[in-house]
């Protein structure tokens, strides 16, 4: 009984880190991540909108959802964008934003019900001698509608 509970507890521990690495966002997201050069800015934008389209849509009315990302034309960008837009969530949009955290800080971890509604966390990846300074931004999108995850990575 011991060795099941001491298993169990085992497990707990090492989910996060597990999770993430098997996310298959969490690769694409880490080589943009580490892409950016010092003294380099380089960001993308991840839309949803549930319940309709946006405000620029041609036709906003007939659609249940609409996402869209805006990797700027650089390279590592559009490779995270492609993951979005083929497997990242619209009805609970938050989750994409937790889903990058988590990758991007494997200590991360929330608890089973936790939905984010907007947030904006700052942090640097890398070693202290080279990599960036983060900020993701999950808020709601005024401009079109729906909401935005912002991934902004400053090389250092």
């Amino acid at each position: 009984m011991r060795v099941l509970r001491a298993l169990i507890v085992l497990a707990i521990v090492a989910l996060p880190c597990n999770v993430s690495a098997r996310d298959k966002l969490c690769a694409p997201l880490r080589n943009f991540v580490a892409s950016v050069q010092p003294g380099q800015t380089r960001s993308l934008e991840f839309h949803t909108n549930w319940g309709g389209g946006f405000k620029d849509s041609k036709r906003p009315d007939l659609v249940i959802y609409e996402k869209r990302c805006d990797s700027h034309d650089y390279a590592q960008a559009t490779a995270v964008c492609e993951l979005l837009m083929q497997n990242g969530a619209v009805e609970f949009s938050g989750e994409n934003a937790k889903r990058a955290l988590t990758c991007l800080s494997p200590a991360t971890v929330f608890g089973g019900h936790v939905q984010l509604e907007r947030g904006e966390f700052s942090f640097h990846y890398g070693s202290d001698d080279r990599g960036s300074n983060l900020t993701l931004k999950y808020d709601e999108d005024h401009e079109i509608g729906g909401a935005v995850l912002t991934i902004t990575a400053r090389g250092y």
